[in-house]
């Protein structure tokens, strides 16, 4: 069954009509991005809401998919689905709002109002993050799913979760930011920049800082494993009488391994104050290695591939 039609049949799952509502959304978005003069921290005042809406429709989706393929059709993964639309949804809704009001969602603690708004945010993700978990649980405890298939899926979902949880961390006040507090100055609680104040050099539409340490890249990065992984996990399936072998578990462990040390190491590399764009030798090095490991994957899952073909026999099935 192909991508489409496996979500198709999925119509029926909240996360799919989740998915459907971000790009009805995406084209009252578009034009109020290139319409709207209003900037934010130096950023067009709709470039949130634009890359949240993706993001949102990218995760649901990819859920839908990975419920499919496994074979997750319970009552706990249908309440667990809307949970995350439902939670998704209200952060969405915040992110809306306060763009229009032309002010920043995250950490703004500024008015009573803009507090409750940014703890709100932070109390939906903070469900959405524990029901992402449970579906992970789901997928661990399932039976039937192939094991390179379900490895493949909990470590897309594992990274994924890892990635959320650098999103708490950039919440957390500044000493800056807490001697302010303790005068009766609220303005902020917490920032994605670290060795910087947020709003510097940035590049195109993600605004990941170009001179100082940015926590929205490994989160970004770790979210969107669930993307990579999957991606994997459809190879897989594709592959018609598809076995548990050693070359094929080497491989998708090395992605797995190299995936989540990359992301660690940005992590790091944010906490240090140091750009992405702009690494030092020592994270030049730690990220050379990352990416070997996953140059070796491609690697033997390619030789594997061409040993497969080579002694194949005419007629038959692998």
């Amino acid at each position: 069954m192909s991508f489409i039609s496996n979500l198709a049949s999925k119509g029926k799952n909240p996360l799919y009509a989740n998915g459907m509502l971000m790009g009805i959304a995406l084209v009252f978005l578009l034009p109020l991005y290139f319409l709207d003069e209003r900037m934010i921290l130096s950023v067009p005042i709709w470039t949130k809401p634009i890359k949240f809406s993706i993001s949102v429709a990218l995760y649901s989706f990819t859920l839908v998919w990975i419920l499919q393929i496994s074979g997750l059709s319970n009552k706990s993964a249908h309440r667990l689905s809307w949970i995350l639309t439902v939670t998704s949804l209200l952060e969405i809704v915040c992110i809306y709002l306060q763009s229009g009001r032309g002010i920043e969602s995250h950490f703004n603690v500024s008015t009573p109002l803009n507090g409750f708004i940014f703890s709100l945010m932070g109390i939906s993700i903070t469900i959405f993050w524990i029901a992402h978990l449970l579906i992970a649980v789901l997928v661990i405890r399932k039976s039937g799913i192939h094991p390179l298939l379900r490895e493949s899926l909990v470590w897309g979902l594992g990274i994924a979760a890892y990635g959320m949880i650098l999103g708490f961390v950039m919440t957390e006040p500044r000493p800056e930011q807490i001697a302010e507090m303790q005068k009766g100055i609220f303005t902020a609680s917490g920032g994605h920049t670290f060795g910087g104040a947020d709003g510097g050099q940035g590049i195109s539409f993600f605004g990941w800082s170009k001179v100082a340490g940015d926590m929205r890249v490994p989160h970004f990065f770790g979210m969107h494993a669930m993307q990579f992984f999957s991606v994997l996990a459809w190879i897989f399936s594709m592959r018609e009488g598809y076995k548990k072998n050693l070359s094929d578990i080497v491989s998708l462990r090395l992605f797995g391994i190299s995936y989540l040390s990359t992301t660690i190491l940005m992590q790091i590399q944010a906490l240090a104050g140091e750009s992405l764009f702009v690494p030092s030798f020592k994270f030049q090095i730690a990220y050379s290695t990352s990416l070997s490991l996953s140059i070796l994957g491609i690697i033997l899952i390619v030789s594997n591939f061409k040993l497969k073909k080579q002694i194949s026999k005419p007629g038959e099935v692998l």
